[in-house]
């Protein structure tokens, strides 16, 4: 399979449950607009770490994953204290970028009431500017091995960072 496109049609990267916070929502009570994106970004940095690709540490060595799109899709709305099932999946792979999906239904609904697509292109950091790179290969290995139902080990260079007690 070759980097040059890719798009998943296998299991999830990560699941998670929650219910809706009060600082998720606004006056109404139901969710601010742009909450899902933290929620979305919480998600994809906790898999990138637990792959050994935390946030801090690419940043660290001179790389980052900045987001070059992001797209929001609301079905309905989702209120304060709403418990809901979170799903990452990787939905595209190419040389140079990711988009991740994070699905965000009420638990026991069919279908998610807000998806973001979040694509990310892989980049040098240090110097005067970013300049994109292709993907490394560990990284590409995790998110094929997810793909094709794979289990992979962690990268032999673990760049995990330590978390405090």
């Amino acid at each position: 399979m070759s980097t040059d496109s890719w798009e998943s049609g296998s299991g999830p990267l990560l699941r998670r449950r929650f219910r809706v916070a009060m600082g998720d929502t606004d006056a109404a009570q139901v969710i601010y607009f742009a909450a899902p994106t933290r929620w979305a970004e919480s998600m994809s940095s906790e898999w990138l770490a637990d792959v050994g690709f935390a946030t801090s540490r690419m940043l660290a060595t001179g790389f980052g994953l900045p987001a070059v799109h992001a797209e929001l899709s609301y079905r309905s709305p989702l209120r304060l204290d709403d418990e809901l099932d979170a799903t990452l999946w990787l939905d595209k792979l190419s040389k140079r970028s990711l988009t991740f999906r994070s699905d965000f239904a009420l638990v026991g609904a069919p279908e998610p009431a807000v998806q973001m697509r979040l694509t990310q292109v892989y980049a040098r950091t240090s110097g005067e500017g970013l300049e994109s790179i292709p993907l490394p290969d560990e990284l590409v290995a995790h998110l094929r091995g997810v793909g094709e139902g794979v289990s992979l080990p962690t990268p032999s260079i673990d760049t995990r960072v330590e978390k405090s007690p």
